[in-house]
């Protein structure tokens, strides 16, 4: 099963950077993505090992017109945070030597962010935009995805 999961695991780095991303287990494990931390001390709620979201930005590199990073999960919720509150995140990759059996592929944990909502788990992909009307906090929820013929 881990190999499974090791496999499968995908997080896509999308929108406003120069260098966009599909991201595997690998680049975590091997520490492509910066130093590992263990995040018991972080967030005491949360055990495993993630690595800063500020390396994620220093491979992919954001551009000077984003304003946000939106955090696709796979159940179809998604947080939107501004660029300015990532400083402190982090993504949750690891616990117990494999890839998470719950959050998987990687959990957000935003330890000192302006949201409610501090983690997002089942990220699948990062989007990076730019609001013409930027927010001064995050936004969360679930995507209303409706086909029209739904209707």
């Amino acid at each position: 099963m881990t190999e499974d999961r090791k496999r499968l695991f995908l997080v896509q780095v999308r929108g406003l950077v120069a260098d966009e991303r599909d991201l595997h287990y690998a680049d975590f494990q091997d520490g492509a993505l910066g130093p590992h931390m263990d995040v018991t001390p972080i967030v005491p709620t949360f055990s495993g090992i993630a690595t800063p979201l500020s390396s994620l930005l220093e491979m992919c590199k954001p551009l000077t017109e984003c304003t946000h990073a939106v955090f696709h999960a796979s159940d179809e919720f998604q947080a939107t945070v501004p660029v300015g509150d990532l400083g402190q995140a982090l993504l949750l990759f690891q616990q117990d030597g494999e890839p998470l059996k719950k959050g998987f592929p990687v959990r957000l944990l935003v330890p000192d962010g302006s949201s409610d909502c501090l983690n997002v788990k089942s990220v699948v992909r990062i989007e990076f935009v730019k609001h013409t009307a930027p927010e001064q906090e995050a936004t969360f929820g679930f995507k209303n995805m409706v086909s029209p013929a739904e209707l």
